[in-house]
Formats: structure tokens, sequence, C-alpha cells
């Protein structure tokens, strides 16, 4: 099979070159994929800066954010059979570590990352863990099940702290933050603030998923989230971004007594208003991936009763072949979410 395959340490670095189709081995499920959308890690990867040297092993076929069908199972999985259609969660657990044990096993002391770590799903087929193959529920749409890796993502960054008949401000609308302001409508937020820097195209996306106010370079971010608030701050910020000037926003703009939760990974140490965070008494939650199982049932709950406007966050498919053409985009910001569809 002919897949995506990151060969040399450079920027791009990437060939489409011949693999065996790989052989499931005891607990593993071959999957062939439906459709596999693109992550900002990928475009880490894509950049080849310090994490992706770091992490990933030249000759790895990436991509993590899939879907598709089981077509062949290992020796020791009865947990699943050809036929079924399932969503990969990328986090690989042992699901025996203290961690796992406590029902954190997206932070597993001894887990991987599928695309990144082993080979993913930028191919024709890919093997993943059964315990790493969600099943999809009846009535969950195709096009939109590769995408439960992101949403969850903004899900669990969401439900870090209240949701419902409160206010929330979404620092960064990427595909993640984009998703986070659909989800605070469907869950039923009682105002939505939505900020970016400058780009026009996903801040409209902002607008049509229901955020009541999108903020930009042009605005004081600060003044206007207490003036959309009654200068009181929101009740729950969610930090998208990676940058240190959303960050001091979120953290000086939420609520006494308020959840700040934090999914943005930042390219240097932050220079954090720490006494801000004492004295307004914030509860801050780092975020990392999605709860296993708890925030998949949450999601495809939510995307099983179909309020959510994830048609809207996916703007642009490809084929498998145009992976570099699609990359770019990614990289220019003028999209939402970009997927390639195997089918």
């Amino acid at each position: 099979m002919l897949a995506w395959t990151k060969v040399r340490p450079e920027e791009d670095g990437f060939d489409l070159i011949e693999h065996p189709v790989p052989s499931p081995e005891a607990k593993e499920v071959l999957v062939k994929p439906l459709s596999t959308s693109i992550c900002g890690t990928d475009l880490h990867i894509w950049k080849w800066d310090d994490w992706a040297e770091s992490e990933v092993p030249l000759g790895t076929i990436t991509g993590h954010e899939t879907c598709g069908y089981v077509v062949a199972v290992g020796s020791a999985v009865n947990s699943h059979k050809v036929g079924d259609f399932i969503s990969v969660e990328c986090h690989l657990a042992d699901w025996e570590c203290p961690r796992c044990e406590e029902g954190n096993a997206h932070i597993c002391e001894n887990g991987s990352i599928f695309g990144v770590h082993s080979n993913g799903a930028f191919a024709p087929y890919f093997t993943i863990l059964a315990s790493s193959a969600r099943h999809n529920p009846h009535g969950l749409e195709a096009r939109h099940a590769s995408m439960q890796d992101p949403l969850g993502n903004a899900i669990h960054t969401l439900t870090g702290g209240p949701v419902k008949d409160s206010t929330i401000a979404i620092h960064g609308l990427g595909p993640i933050g984009l998703f986070a302001v659909d989800v605070a409508r469907q869950m039923g937020a009682s105002k939505i603030i939505a900020i970016d820097w400058d780009n026009q195209y996903r801040m409209d996306i902002a607008r049509t998923l229901g955020a009541d106010l999108v903020l930009g370079k042009n605005d004081d971010v600060q003044a206007a989230i207490f003036e959309a608030t009654d200068g009181t701050g929101v009740d729950n910020s969610c930090e998208f971004s990676g940058s240190s000037v959303a960050l001091t926003n979120a953290i000086k703009t939420t609520r006494m007594g308020g959840y700040l939760n934090i999914l943005g990974v930042y390219g240097s140490e932050p220079k954090v208003p720490i006494n801000d965070i004492v004295f307004r008494y914030l509860h801050v939650k780092g975020i990392n991936g999605r709860r296993m199982w708890a925030t998949w049932d949450t999601m495809q709950e939510l995307m099983v009763e179909g309020g959510l406007k994830i048609h809207d966050v996916l703007t642009h498919r490809f084929p498998p072949k145009a992976f570099k053409t699609a990359i770019r985009l990614m990289l220019s910001g003028e999209c939402g979410k970009v997927v390639l569809d195997f089918y």
C-alpha cells in the first residue's frame, strides 16, 4: 500500500511510499479508513519543529484523527468483529498503571500516541489496539466520525468548568476552538465570547456557530469581556491558542472563583500573572486529550442528538493524493477542519 510517510528531517519531508499492508497483532484490529482529518500535531510534524524531532521516528506513517471499518481482528480480540465502524482514540494506554486505574488512561504513564510514535492513518490500512478503537453509535455520520479527537478535546476543555447557563470565553479559533463554540451553544451556555487575533475566516465561522460576541486584534479584549459580563468576567475561560497574550487575557477576565481550562501548548514558557490566579481564586486545569471514556460518551450523545453544526467547521475535503495541498491549506489558516477521504 502507498502511505504518506515522514522520511526526511526537514519541513515537509513527506513522501508517498510503499509499505506492506499491516497484520494485526493479538490485541489489535486492522482498519480500512473512511476519513482521516488533519490535526495541528500534523502541522508540527510537517514543520519538523523541536517537539516533532524529539517525538516522531523518521519512517513513520502519520495521521491520528480517523475512522473506518474493521477488516481483520487479532487472535486475542473479542470486543470487535469485521465490519465494525470505529473511530480512533489516539492515546494508546496499557490500562494497568496508576493513572489508568484512577480513570485517567489518556495520560497513561506508559502510553504512546498513534500516528506519532507508531504508524498512523494517512494510509489505506492501519492497525490499532482494540482498546483504542471506539465503536461508533448507530446514526453517527461517517463524514464526521474522524473528527472526534479534536471535538473531544473541545468538550474535555469546556467541561472543566460549568457550561449550561454559564458565560464562556473561548480564546483561539482554530478547529478545536470552533468546535468549542459549537458545543457551548449546544450545551446551553448563556453567552459565548469567541476571541481570535486576525483570522477573519474562522471568526466568521464562530459567528455562524452561535458566538454572541467575536473579538480580534482591533478590540480591547479585556475591556470588551468585562463590558459583556456586567463587569464580573466569565464563568469559564477556555484557552486553545497557545498565545501568552491570550492566556493573560483569560486569567484576568475570568470571574472571581471562576474556571480556567488550558488546552493550548506554548512555544516558550509564558509569563503568567500568578497573583491574579491567587487573588481571583481561580480553578485552573490543564487539559490533555479526552477522558477515556467519559468524554467520548458525552461527545457521541451530542453528535447523535443532531444539534451540533459540525458541517460548518468541516470546510474542505481532499483525496489522499492531495495530502500536501491539504497541509498547505491548513498552514494558511483559510479553512476550518480539513479531511482526507479514503473512499
